[in-house]
């Protein structure tokens, strides 16, 4: 069974709310909560990232495979390209004289 059937699924055998809205906010929510991790405030870094990606994929109509496939792409492109306009290029070291 794919992730997202089975998060939906979770979510209706618990009376979590399907509406778009509820969905975004609890993502809203779940990201401010790994960013508290990842600061070292509360909550356990991986726990949280598991709580984001439940929340993306009930918001996304897309399961995890896609996803990160088309990730994969977005970073090799990413890689290639030239910086966005107002995105900074790491800053050349440059020489002591």
């Amino acid at each position: 069974m794919k992730l997202r059937y089975r998060i939906l699924t979770m979510m209706r055998v618990r009376g979590w709310s399907l509406d778009w809205p509820d969905r975004s906010a609890y993502l809203h929510l779940e990201v401010s909560e790994l960013t508290e991790a990842v600061r070292g405030k509360s909550g356990d870094i991986l726990d949280e990232s598991a709580d984001v990606l439940i929340t993306l994929l009930a918001l996304s109509k897309y399961d995890l495979e896609p996803i990160a496939r088309r990730a994969r792409i977005k970073v090799d492109l990413l890689l290639e390209q030239p910086f966005y306009e107002g995105e900074y290029a790491p800053m050349k070291k440059q020489d002591e004289d």
